[in-house]
């Protein structure tokens, strides 16, 4: 019952961190829960670009960065391609090397955020960790080569900064 009443918070368009805090407060573990979409409430917060529910959810379990959806992707994956900006910082604040883990596909938030376009995403990304831009998928693309094949003139020139 309470799972789902979470997820319709996190889903619906009237949303408050106050309520989420409530509802964490009654059940630390509804933070866990895995929705319908094959998603917990921390990628589904980052997913839409709910800072204050992110930052919520990761000030009661830093742990909930750990958990990816069945196709490898995290909250970072995710908030990367969609261009959130401050949940990107949020989710690295809390554990830098986040930025190095990968999906099924072998893709890190790099791929996903060249794909997303978002510049000052590449760039968090880039200061957590500058290696990462030589990281191949499983089929051997870089983000470069992402960013290329997508014609992502300005993101190329991060990658090559």
């Amino acid at each position: 019952m309470f799972g789902f009443l979470f997820f319709r918070v996190i889903h619906g368009v009237f949303w408050f961190a106050a309520i989420v805090q409530v509802l964490l407060d009654y059940d630390p573990g509804l933070s866990k829960t895995i929705g319908p979409s094959n998603s917990t409430p921390l990628i589904t917060a980052a997913t839409r670009g709910h800072t204050e529910v992110v930052n919520e959810l990761l000030s009661k379990d830093c742990s909930l960065l750990e958990i990816a959806r069945s196709n490898g992707k995290n909250a970072l994956h995710l908030a990367a391609r969609q261009g959130h900006v401050e949940i990107v910082k949020a989710l690295l604040s809390k554990d830098p090397q986040l930025a190095r883990r990968t999906d099924k596909k072998g893709q890190t938030a790099l791929h996903m955020a060249v794909k997303g376009q978002s510049c000052d995403v590449v760039k968090l990304l880039l200061d957590a960790d500058a290696a990462i831009v030589m990281l191949p998928d499983k089929f051997g693309n870089t983000a470069l080569h992402v960013a290329t094949r997508k014609k992502r003139v300005e993101v190329c020139q991060k990658l090559h900064g």
